[in-house]
């Protein structure tokens, strides 16, 4: 298990690996300014491919190495190729949902340790917050600027009003997207 879980790791690395390379000869203008660096892309290119087919993530023959007189292009064509591959056959055995569940029944009882250890001079504070908590009262906040009352003067909280109004757009679309799937999944 631990041998296929740091096989996996390095195929991950040389993944990126790949990746980083593709992306640094698409994007980069340095390119230009090393004449040898086509041939030291392509050489690095043949030992990552060696490299994966040895840890068994490629096949022996399905790609074949770089000629040291590669161009940036073939170099940068050859590694997405690769890394399209390799990305299908990487294992993601990282659940985010099992993670959250387990996180979630771990951590439930965290608020009823942390009473139950409290200081007996704390928990009358904590106690007096928790009433505070459970009235139907409505905080209001009135929102002025320290500036003269021009209309520019009240630009800043116009401004931030509209941030925050799409703030709050951006929040009930969320709302309703996980909505949507919790529905969708007990139907």
């Amino acid at each position: 298990m631990s041998n296929e879980h740091e096989s996996q790791k390095e195929i991950r690395r040389v993944l990126r690996l790949l990746e980083t390379t593709a992306r640094i000869v698409e994007t980069s203008a340095i390119t230009d300014h090393f004449p040898d660096g086509a041939e030291r892309c392509a050489r690095q290119f043949n030992n990552a491919l060696r490299l994966l087919s040895d840890l068994g993530a490629i096949p022996d023959g399905l790609f074949e190495l770089l000629e040291t007189d590669a161009s940036f292009g073939d170099i940068c064509f050859a590694c997405h190729q690769v890394s399209a591959y390799v990305r299908e056959g990487c294992i993601d055995d990282f659940d985010f949902a099992q993670v959250k569940k387990t996180i979630g029944d771990e951590l439930k009882d965290v608020p009823d340790m942390v009473r139950q250890a409290m200081p007996s001079f704390l928990k009358d504070i904590w106690g007096g917050q928790e009433q505070d908590r459970d009235t139907d009262t409505v905080e209001t906040v009135e929102v002025t600027s320290d500036e003269d009352e021009d209309s520019e003067a009240t630009t800043p909280v116009e401004e931030r009003i509209a941030r925050l109004e799409g703030q709050m757009e951006t929040v009930v679309e969320i709302l309703q997207e996980i909505r949507t799937q919790q529905q969708n999944g007990d139907a």
